[in-house]
Order: C-alpha cells, then sequence, then structure tokens
C-alpha cells in the first residue's frame, strides 16, 4: 500500500466514525486533560470543528491552550491536503448556508495550487493550515484564517531576487482569495518582512484572515537566539516593550533550556505596518528538520519545561500533567475499528500584547489513524 493509499484508507475509517471532526473530538472527550483544557474555551473549538469534516482528524492536526494559569486564547489548527477526500468535502459544504468562511478560502487556494507542477505549488506545495482561536473574553466568537505553508526552505532569508518574487507570488494569492486590492503600502511593509531575514530564517507561513482587513500573518523560523530574534524584530520596525521578549528568552537561554530548540516569530503585517501584537515560538530543532522527529523527540521538551517552571512562566502544576500527557499513543475503540491517537508537544508559544503582557501556550500535536497494519493481531 503507497502512503497516498494509506491516507485515503485512513479518510475511509473516519467517515464512519463521525460525522464532523466536532464529533470526533467529542469521541476522544476522555483524552482531554481537564487541567490542561478549559471550557469554555474547549467547547467553543468543538462547536466550530462540526463545521469540518471528520476525515480531518487522520492529518496533523494542533491544539493550542494556556499553561500559565492565564485566560489567554485556545486554537486549533488543522491540515489540508489537496487531492484528498477532506479537501472535497470542504469542497461540497461551500454550497450551504453554513459554510465556513475559512474553509472557503482554503479551498480556493488548495485550487491555485494545481496542476502541480505550477510556480505556486513549488513555493506553497499542497497543502494549507485552518486556524482557528477563541479568547475567554469573547464567548462564542473565533478568529479564522487561513495559511499557506510553503515547501521547506522554498522562502528562505537572503534576499535573492527568485525568492522575492516567489514571496509575491504567495501573497497575491492571499489576497486574491480573500477578495483584497493591491495596496502598495501594505505591499511594502510585507516585503520589509521578506528581506529583514537572515539567509538562515525562513517563512514557515503566511496567513490570511477571510473577515476582512488585509492583514497577512507571517510565521518566520529558524533563529538560533533571542538576539536573532530582536535584531530581526528591530529591522521590522516592531514598536513593541522589546524586555518582554528578550528577556525571558534571554534567561532560558543563559541557563541552557533553549539547547536543542530553535525560535520562530509569529507578526501580523497591516497597511499601518508591522502590529505589536507577537508570539515567539519554541520549536525542537529535531522536530523541524525530521518529520519523524515528533514521534521520537521527548528530552528536549522536558528541559525546557523545568526552565519554563524554574523561571516562573508556566503554572508548576501543568507541566507534569503536561509532560506526561502530550508523549503517548493511545488506542480507541471506534466504530470503524481500532484507531491509533498519537499526541506531542508541538511548540510553545510566548505571547506578547501591546502592553507588554507576556502569556505562554503550549500546542500540542495530534494524529488519529488506523491501528498500524502491522501490528501485533492486526488484519
Amino acid at each position: 500500500m503507497t502512503f497516498n493509499d494509506e491516507w485515503a484508507a485512513n479518510e475511509d475509517s473516519l467517515v464512519r466514525e463521525a460525522g464532523s471532526l466536532g464529533d470526533v473530538f467529542d469521541r476522544m472527550d476522555n483524552t482531554f486533560s481537564p487541567m490542561l483544557f478549559r471550557d469554555p474555551e474547549l467547547s467553543d473549538l468543538k462547536s466550530f470543528a462540526r463545521h469540518l469534516p471528520s476525515t480531518l482528524a487522520g492529518f496533523p492536526l494542533w491544539l493550542g491552550f494556556p499553561i500559565d494559569g492565564s485566560l489567554s486564547a485556545a486554537c486549533l489548527g488543522v491540515s489540508l491536503l489537496g487531492g484528498t477526500r477532506s479537501a472535497a468535502l470542504l469542497k461540497e459544504q461551500q454550497l450551504s448556508e453554513d459554510a465556513d468562511p475559512v474553509a472557503a478560502v482554503a479551498t480556493k487556494l488548495l485550487e491555485r495550487m494545481v496542476p502541480q507542477g505550477s510556480r505556486l505549488s513549488r513555493v506553497a506545495g499542497n497543502r494549507v493550515l485552518l486556524h482557528y482561536r477563541v479568547d475567554a473574553g469573547r464567548p462564542g466568537q473565533v478568529e479564522s484564517s487561513a495559511s499557506l505553508y510553503p515547501a521547506h526552505a522554498a522562502l528562505a532569508g537572503g534576499g535573492e531576487d527568485g525568492c522575492l518574487e516567489d514571496f509575491r507570488l504567495a501573497i497575491d494569492a492571499l489576497a486574491s482569495v480573500t477578495g483584497q486590492r493591491p495596496d502598495e503600502e501594505r505591499r511594502r511593509h510585507q516585503e520589509r518582512v521578506f528581506l529583514a531575514m537572515e539567509p538562515d530564517t525562513r517563512i514557515g507561513a503566511i496567513g490570511a484572515f477571510p473577515a476582512g482587513g488585509g492583514a497577512l500573518r507571517f510565521t518566520v523560523l529558524g533563529f538560533s537566539n533571542g538576539e536573532g530574534v530582536m535584531s530581526f524584530l528591530n529591522r521590522v520596525g516592531w514598536n513593541g516593550r522589546t524586555a518582554a521578549v528578550f528577556d525571558p528568552l534571554r534567561r532560558l537561554e543563559t541557563r541552557g533550556f533553549l539547547a536543542g530548540m530553535q525560535l520562530g516569530v509569529q507578526l501580523d503585517v497591516t497597511a499601518a505596518g508591522v502590529g505589536v501584537p507577537l508570539e515567539v515560538q519554541i520549536f525542537s530543532a529535531a522536530t523541524i528538520y525530521d518529520d519523524t522527529g515528533w514521534f521520537k523527540e521527548k528530552g528536549s521538551w522536558s528541559k525546557l519545561m523545568d526552565g519554563l517552571r524554574e523561571e516562573g512562566f508556566a503554572d508548576p502544576t501543568k507541566l507534569p500533567e503536561l509532560n506526561n500527557w502530550s508523549f503517548s499513543a493511545k488506542p480507541i475503540f471506534g466504530r470503524s475499528g481500532i484507531l491509533l491517537l498519537l499526541q506531542r508537544i508541538h511548540h510553545f508559544a510566548i505571547m506578547v500584547n501591546g502592553e507588554g503582557v507576556r502569556r505562554m501556550n503550549a500546542h500540542v500535536f495530534f494524529l488519529l489513524s488506523r491501528w498500524p497494519r502491522d501490528a501485533k493481531g492486526s488484519g
């Protein structure tokens, strides 16, 4: 059985399992730690997931939640691959009255990536991320976006003319599917982000918001230390409180808790320039450069969590629970047979708002698959 055949078989199982992704989450209810996942945020995310097909649980998805005791936002990220049953189901749903606007943007993006080998597909691959964010202070409301995920190093820093043209192609595609008109001032600020990148960094994602406003959300990956992050933020004209970002990174770095890690920055760009709220993301370098690293890596995360606890960045009662809960493979006895739920840490995020207030979220990777065909006793 080929890789694509396995994905298709997994989608077939999940169609029989539940009517929507939200229903899949309901079936997984006893796997959500009540210490880490709180209502109403979890209930809100499940509600929005009821607009999405159950088959999406068979592709990598992420849940983010606060680990510092705050009531900050929780989020859900879902992968959508072109040519899959999931993509076809979402396209069908666009004809319904309650169609999800961000899913409509995602399907339009995938349509622009075909045929394979087109210029956009060479830059952005064949995958889109649907992202939903809910806030404890705004129950029932959601911030949603659809993101291109450029192929590895396709939009690397260094200022080469060809890469800049590829970058323009990506942001033009996002502007088109969200109904935005070309804006030279906005384009200038967007290109400033790309041109400020060093050769070892790259664009990891570019997101757009169906609700309008013209903002794009950029995720830049590949920073090896806090100095590199701050230098980049200075070059793009970020006007936030630098101490809220640099001080925690410096303390973690000085004590060796960021060894084996790489940093990313997520920020929003509008016609007015780079917005002040941002995320500094902490990834394991082993997982960024090795697709199987998500399933093997634990040591670096445990060390980082020790640092987060010692430096007071996270609730010390939540970290042991996160450490025990997030590295697991659990069988789920479903309608379609035995399924395997894989859980791993995806990244941590230090979020800084306009007042310099710092929050900390953990993001956990989920994948629900058929029981491995070569497992003992399997058919």
